[in-house]
């Protein structure tokens, strides 16, 4: 387990489900998708949303890490891995909006940045295009690998570093 300055990652279960589901909605409901919605309407939507995620994440991933991030021991995001032949891929990193911005989403991700250097393989990830978290990776790093469908493909490599 991963712990540094408070911060540590667990496996999650069954029984975490709904924090995962108020995390998507938390993170996901001022998106320009939802924004526009009634409140339950674009609750209900989010939701459905977890549930297909979940579902399709298991199936294309069934050996990955489904990791909830913890602070001072309460769930405050998730953070999904999947540890392919030829590469180390993030699937998810949520992080609750009131836990945005101060290092949690960086460490860990350094952290696998650090393990693929030391495996010698790229880390691999998906956002929605036009999401400003590219931002975020881009400072990591990371740089654009092509587009599917609507997400966009990043990709880091220990290599490329300058």
């Amino acid at each position: 387990m991963w712990r540094q300055a408070g911060v540590s990652l667990r496996p999650q279960t069954e029984a975490d489900l709904p924090f995962v589901e108020e995390l998507v909605i938390a993170v996901r409901e001022d998106e320009p998708g939802f924004r526009h919605l009634l409140p339950d309407e674009r609750v209900r939507l989010l939701k459905e949303q977890h549930q297909l995620q979940w579902s399709h994440y298991r199936k294309v991933f069934p050996a990955a890490h489904f990791l909830l991030i913890l602070a001072d021991g309460q769930p405050v995001g998730r953070f999904y891995l999947d540890h392919a032949a030829d590469h180390l891929r993030v699937i998810e990193l949520s992080i609750l909006p009131d836990y945005q911005g101060h290092g949690i989403g960086r460490r860990l991700m350094e952290t696998i940045q650090a393990e693929a250097a030391r495996r010698r393989h790229p880390v691999r990830l998906s956002v929605v295009n036009g999401n400003p978290v590219e931002r975020f990776y881009a400072a990591l790093g990371f740089v654009r690998d092509g587009l599917n469908g609507s997400h966009l493909r990043m990709r880091w490599s220990a290599d490329a570093r300058g």
